[in-house]
């Protein structure tokens, strides 16, 4: 194809990834009580499928705190972007483990379980950052109460991570043959 840097190639990567991260959480948010839901989990996965679990998870978290800070979740943009690199990290990583050089041919149960596990964990913390903010940041709560209110979000973060695993299952296949002729 062309004659590029390795380094130069990684650093255009990881920059699309990070503007695709931003676009598909900035298209369709669909308004919660304590948030929005949207299709930016998908592309935290798809960039571990295309960029690895360090350069996936970096650009996972750049391009989701990129979101809360021009949406006015400022507030959020530190836990949000903690949670996204430690959730991409987490899929790519579980992924590295079970994935044993198989061709990607079709979906496969190691994505299903890699990304089920990064998507429990940012279930997880986004609850607790629910709960830091409710009760620590406003100061109008006590840490039970903020247990109480973040609890309100953990349907519809289980809702957003599933769409996100079904959206970006098929959406890998079409992307590993895409990855294998830019970094051969």
């Amino acid at each position: 194809m062309y004659n590029i840097n390795s380094r130069t190639r990684d650093l255009i990567l990881t920059a699309l990834m990070i503007a695709f991260v931003f676009i598909a959480t900035m298209i369709i948010k669909i308004p919660t009580v304590g948030g929005y839901v949207h299709l930016g989990d998908c592309m935290v996965f798809l960039s571990v499928v295309v960029l690895g679990k360090k350069r996936g998870a970096f650009s996972s978290a750049v391009g989701m705190a990129l979101v809360d800070i021009t949406s006015g979740y400022y507030v959020w943009a530190p836990f949000t972007f903690v949670i996204k690199w430690g959730m991409a990290y987490i899929a790519g990583a579980v992924l590295e483990k079970l994935n044993n050089g198989e061709e990607h041919k079709m979906i496969k149960k190691d994505e299903v379980i890699a990304f089920s596990i990064g998507g429990v964990f940012m279930v997880i913390a986004y609850f607790l950052a629910g709960a830091i903010i409710a009760a620590f940041l406003t100061g109008n709560v006590g840490l039970i109460q903020g247990l109480v209110l973040a609890a309100k979000d953990i349907g519809t973060n289980i809702v957003q991570v599933s769409v996100g695993i079904v959206l970006a299952m098929p959406l890998s296949l079409i992307l590993v043959p895409i990855k294998k002729r830019i970094f051969n």
